[in-house]
């Protein structure tokens, strides 16, 4: 097609007078019709447009034949911008949106639909091929001009792209295509900023990495045509390596240093002016100089190295570090003696000073530091590091000495929060504002400019030559180790100068003016370490959301850590008595405000007897791990492990046997268990951090907009909605309702990915191994990888799949499954080689050449299971993991695999979001599958309670956590909140979709679920739902029963109020309700029998929400194969669900349900207990207790199971 008819398209579609689907753009300068470049014809195309508001420059790439190359083209470009969009550095571009255009719209262009992507572009290139007089070399060098004229100006654009490019490569993108053509010029808050553009070749080359695509040859051409397309301008700027990749057929594809290079290149060019004409054209010469008129790869490589020649001579006129730093970039014949892009941020930091000078201004006069006496009594004084006042004239004096000792060798960092994270206080903007941090030897140290006093109470502009000591906070508390946590990931930072002087900021204006004119500035060193990518309102309240609950999950598990003393020596039977050890505890529980506010409240931490007690394992025993005492702390290792066999109040017994010499006399007690819980609380705060730095994500979480929206209704299909699921990106969410069938949308979306994208990867995860495997078995089945209990060879798949787990909970898998673990895979496909290899041996008659390579390949095989574990890892494109070993370590074997293309997480509703967080930092594209109406994250009750202890406070940091309980609840309830807010501003077809028709239960059944927990309007003021109203649910399935006996009805309520021996007892259990179902269970008619008589798999369940009642199912031998808790059986069905609800005792006034129903005053406990039966629901507990000391949730139940259901006395004859 012309390149005219594309004008012509994007003139009428995106610069028309009226907004479009597309955006509203207008031709730059108040031009009638928009003129592109065509990059790749009958492909790529791109225009230089306006955003049509703000008038803002935008770039705007076409990809036509979107199902070819095209499509191609664009999804790895869109890809690429988003993870680059996720960081919104400076020196990247922000990816606005992109999108399909319809072929309905596109065909009167003579054009069968495209894509587009649209960034946000710098006012011009530096090198711009599409305005030859003003553009291209003569406007290069008019900028080169202006750069070598101000070299600090180029050094902190170098170290900005620098910067941007190392975390690029963190992200293992590698751009391919640096020179000045794909750098441009952008005015960010009113100052210059070089930036990075034209990511294309980083997707399209990357997909050469998966050498098993069919096309990869031909994806190498086109990426080879495209990029040598640019003409020799552009290739003299390239690595020797990066040429012969794309000159030479066969060449080893070049990695991250050769980005480098051509960095290096371009800012060598900067600093010592443009290439000389000669040398640029013999390079254009070479580009004709081959067979047909190509480019002659030997004499472009030797045209590109006299550029490389010129330029490393040229450098040596700089300051030392900066001409051996570029010299190093430059490198022409060792690759791998090229510094790293972080590297090179950390050398231009290193020598920021001396690399910026253009003179002999260099001094040896001391920076200046200000202190504050007032803050320094209320910090230094209280927290009894000095003796003296501040104040006073012995106590400055004192005070300066301190200050100056703790900063000897201090570190400069920037934080672009300030303060605000780490210290508390009511002054938001001051603390945000002390943005500069001085990393002391026991003191952090948050500074600003110093700012003069004027008249009134304003203060003056702010001074570089003195810096302001702000804010301290001591690195031995537990805001100081979250500091340090942070300051670990610094990239930039820099010593504080060698020789500082400190002065009070209340001494006379006229004294402090003279200290100010004879001091340094410190600007020089705050641009070496600035972090210049503001956090959004989303990012911060993500991070503080995540910051709290993080603190939190460890304020509780050390509050599980008991200290003991031994107060009865090990006796004949082997037992020891430890007792509570008061002292030592207060040390922990005075450490910081939230340990005391934890501890004294005693439901979150009972008596270290009352705490053992209730914590038994399955099988009843409670397993605890012995440790010595450590400084106060815990030690690091067990002395001994074993059982606790008694506990009460303030003492435990244990049982240990010989091993009595094991025990401490003074120790810490702790649940064997926790050690696992430690190191998943550390997963979680290592991806929470991951999440936070991946900004598309939290802006997507937070406010969700499609790329490619899809429109779905309440009467879209099941089909429509896998291929949404499938399609749409970046996030996607789906809700489903019991029984809607959304673990099959979600897998038969998955298959349709795959199909389409077979050279990409999935992670499919879920916070628990029954759901995994639950998906991934139907997964391998649709997949053909799975027949029966068989599972089936890989080798002529296009799938290959992995089930991820460490090997210590290998026994939690599914034994279907278990066959996909990666040692298991690597067994089978080893052994399928090998047999293959065997009858091929068989097979070759006469050829002893080919039976001889055949024999060796054979035992090279045998020999190689590492090696075929390994090429595994690296192969699969479909892995399986939960949420707690989806990390970065148990998925990533291979430097170019540890990003997958999509995540899918089911039960998304049911994980906090720092265990969330874990697998969706592995992805750049993510499906969030759940239903926020049934069981929440474990312990979310006590999590907001705690909050609710916190706003009643008297510490004000606390207080400041609990003021921010909405926000946190949003982001606790992650998934939920993508369904309960539209998003701000309105989106047109958000991302996401509820299932309504469900399959599972029968109709009376899906009634009350869908009435009472799938209303359409929210619940009164009362708290009723308007049952009378239909819910959301539709009821696919038909009403046939199960059960003759004792009733064919869907919902059956045995009555146990007027039962003598039905009454709840301590611990919460109900004997007499055991008794009712075991004698239930011996009635049921027909007998249930897997697969027999109209039964399912699972044909009973009898579920409870409390433990003690489980441990007396478990002692029924009728009862036991049944029983279950109801959060453990959410996910599950069964076809007859028998529920025992214990609670039969009033203990509370009415307006406190809780205290009368406990747990099932949570409508999503609730929700899951009433949707798990497919045809029969009995439940078996006091109706009046529930009716009318339930609440309005429990009014409503009861009300619904009288319409719907039948209530019956359990002690009729013919019923128990």
């Amino acid at each position: 097609m012309a390149l005219g008819e594309m004008d012509a398209l994007v003139t009428a579609l995106f610069c028309g007078t009226e907004s479009t689907p597309y955006g509203s753009f207008r031709v730059p300068g108040g031009g009638s019709r928009a003129e592109g470049a065509e990059l790749l014809p009958g492909t790529l195309y791109r225009y230089e447009l306006a955003d049509r508001a703000t008038k803002a420059p935008v770039t705007v790439q076409f990809y036509l034949g979107v199902s070819g190359l095209g499509e191609g083209l664009w999804k790895q470009e869109l890809t690429v911008l988003r993870r680059v969009a996720a960081l919104q550095h400076p020196a990247l571009p922000g990816l606005v949106h992109g999108g399909y255009i319809e072929e309905s719209a596109t065909r009167r262009f003579g054009i069968r639909g495209c894509a587009y992507v649209v960034t946000r572009s710098g006012q011009r290139q530096l090198y711009d091929e599409t305005d030859p007089e003003y553009g291209m070399r003569p406007g290069l060098a008019e900028e080169i001009e202006d750069l070598r004229d101000n070299r600090r100006e180029a050094v902190a654009q170098f170290m900005s792209l620098a910067d941007a490019l190392s975390v690029l490569h963190d992200m293992r993108i590698v751009h391919r295509n640096i020179w000045p053509g794909t750098i441009s010029r952008a005015k960010i808050d009113g100052k210059d900023q070089m930036v990075l553009s034209r990511f294309e070749m980083s997707g399209l080359v990357s997909n050469l990495l998966r050498s098993f695509l069919l096309d990869a040859r031909e994806r190498a051409a086109h990426a080879r045509r495209l990029i040598v397309s640019q003409g020799s301008d552009a290739l003299v700027y390239f690595s020797p390596e990066r040429l012969r990749f794309l000159l030479q057929e066969g060449a080893r594809l070049e990695d991250f240093r050769s980005d480098t290079y051509s960095l290096g290149m371009v800012v060598a060019e900067w600093m010592t002016g443009p290439i000389p004409d000669h040398l640029l054209a013999e390079a254009e010469a070479a580009m004709t100089a081959g067979p047909e008129a190509a480019p002659d790869p030997d004499r472009l490589l030797a045209a590109a190295h006299r550029v490389n020649g010129h330029l490393a001579d040229a450098v040596r006129v700089l300051p030392g570090p900066l001409a051996t730093l570029l010299r190093d970039m430059i490198e022409w014949g060792k690759p791998t003696g090229r510094p790293s892009a972080m590297d090179v941020v950390g050398r231009l930091s290193d020598h920021y000073e001396l690399v910026t000078v253009t003179t002999a201004e260099g001094s040896d006069a001391e920076h200046l530091l200000v202190f504050m006496p007032d803050e320094c009594r209320k910090t230094l004084l209280q927290w009894e590091l000095i003796d003296l006042d501040p104040t006073s004239e012995e106590g400055r004096l004192e005070t300066t000495e301190f200050i100056l000792s703790d900063l000897r060798e201090a570190r400069l960092l920037h934080l672009p929060d300030g303060a605000l994270p780490f210290v508390p206080g009511a002054d938001a903007d001051k603390l945000r504002a002390a943005d500069q941090l001085l990393m002391g030897r026991d003191i952090a140290w948050f500074c600003r400019l110093y700012e003069p006093d004027r008249a009134g109470r304003h203060r003056g502009t702010p001074d570089p030559r003195g810096l302001l000591l702000t804010f301290a906070l001591q690195l031995d508390s537990a805001r100081g180790r979250s500091l340090l946590a942070t300051v670990k990931k610094a990239k930039k930072w820099r010593f504080i100068p060698p020789r500082v002087r400190i002065e009070a900021s209340d001494i006379h204006p006229r004294e402090m003016g003279a200290q100010l004119r004879g001091s340094p500035s410190w600007e020089p060193l705050l641009e070496a370490v600035q972090q210049i990518a503001p956090k959004t309102r989303a990012e911060r309240e993500y991070a503080q959301a995540f910051e709290w609950l993080l603190q939190f999950q460890r304020i509780e598990l050390e509050a599980r850590r008991y200290p003991y003393v031994m107060v009865e020596e090990p006796d004949q039977r082997g037992s020891a008595v430890l007792r509570f050890d008061e002292e030592r505890d207060r040390m922990w529980r005075f450490g910081s405000a939230m340990a005391t506010a934890f501890a004294n409240t005693p439901s979150l931490r009972p008596l270290m007897g009352d705490f053992f007690a209730g914590s038994s394992n399955e099988d009843g025993t409670v397993s605890v791990s012995v440790h010595a005492d450590d400084k106060g702390r815990p030690a690091r290792t067990p002395s001994f492990t074993g059982d606790c066999i008694d506990a009460h109040t303030d003492t435990v017994t244990l049982a240990v046997g010989r091993r009595s010499e094991s025990i401490p006399e003074k120790g810490w007690l702790i649940l064997a268990d926790d050690f696992g819980s430690w190191m998943a609380l550390d997963r979680q705060q290592h991806a929470a951090w991951e999440l936070l730095e991946n900004r598309v994500l939290v802006e997507q979480l937070a406010g969700p907009k499609a790329a490619n929206p899809v429109s779905l209704n309440k009467r879209s299909t099941a089909e429509r909605v896998v291929e949404a699921l499938s399609d749409v990106e970046p996030l996607f969410a789906l809700q489903g309702p019991p029984g809607t069938g959304k673990t099959e949308v979600t897998s038969r979306a998955i298959v349709r990915y795959l199909e389409r994208e077979p050279g990409d990867r999935v992670l499919v995860s879920t916070q628990s191994n029954f759901a995994l495997d639950n998906i991934a078995e139907r997964l391998l089945r649709k997949l053909d990888l799975l027949s029966g209990d068989v599972p089936l060879a890989q080798a002529n798949s296009d799938v290959i799949a992995v089930r991820a787990s460490s090997i210590r909970r290998e026994d939690k898998v599914d034994e279907l499954v278990k066959p996909f673990l990666i040692h298991h895979l690597a067994e089978r496909t080893q052994q399928e080689i090998i047999s293959r290899t065997s009858e091929k041996l068989n097979d070759a008659h006469g050829d002893e050449r080919e039976k001889e390579l055949l024999a060796t390949w054979r035992e090279v095989v045998r020999d190689s299971l590492p090696e075929l574990i390994d090429r595994l890892h690296r192969a699969a494109n479909l892995v399986f993991a939960t949420c707690s070993s989806a990390t970065r370590d148990a998925l990533a074997h291979a430097a170019d695999t540890d990003l997958f293309n999509w995540v899918v997480i089911e039960e998304a509703a049911k994980a906090w979001p720092t265990e969330l967080a874990i697998p969706l930092a592995r992805g750049t594209r993510w499906s969030l599958v759940g239903d926020h109406r049934q069981l929440p994250a474990h312990r979310r009750r006590e999590v907001l309670d705690f909050l609710d202890v916190c706003e009643r406070s008297g510490d004000l940091d606390l207080q400041l956590h609990g003021k921010r309980k909405d926000s946190y609840l949003d982001v606790f309830g992650m998934f939920g909140h993508l369904f309960a807010h539209d998003p701000t501003p309105p989106v047109k077809d958000p991302p996401r979709h509820t299932l309504r028709t469900q399959y599972r239960m029968r109709p009376a059944i899906s009634q009350i679920v869908s009435r009472l927990f799938y209303a359409v309007d929210p619940p009164d003021e009362d708290g009723h739902v308007d049952i009378d109203a239909e819910g959301l649910l539709a009821t696919g399935r038909d009403d046939t029963p199960v059960l003759s006996l004792p009733s064919p009805e869907a919902v059956l309520w045995l009555d146990t109020s007027h039962i003598s021996d039905c009454s709840e007892e301590p611990a919460w259990c109900n004997p007499g309700e055991v008794r009712i179902i075991n004698s239930l269970l011996q009635s049921l008619k027909p007998r249930p029998v897997p697969g027999h008589d109209g039964y399912g798999d699972h044909p009973v369940a009898v579920l409870t929400p409390y433990r003690r009642q489980l441990e007396l199912f478990n002692s029924w031998g009728e009862i036991r194969p049944h029983a279950s808790t109801i959060h453990a059986f959410q996910g599950r069905e069964a076809n007859v669900v028998i529920v025992s609800l214990v609670r039969d005792q009033k203990r509370g006034p009415a307006e406190q349900p809780w205290r009368s129903i406990g747990h099932l005053n949570e409508p999503e406990l609730v929700n899951v207990l009433f949707s798990r039966a497919r045809e029969h629901l009995i439940v078996v507990g006091s109706f009046e207790h529930f009716r009318s000391h339930g609440g309005p949730m429990w009014e409503d139940v009861c009300a619904l199971v009288q319409r719907y259901g039948v209530i019956v006395p359990a002690g009729e004859a013919g019923v128990i």
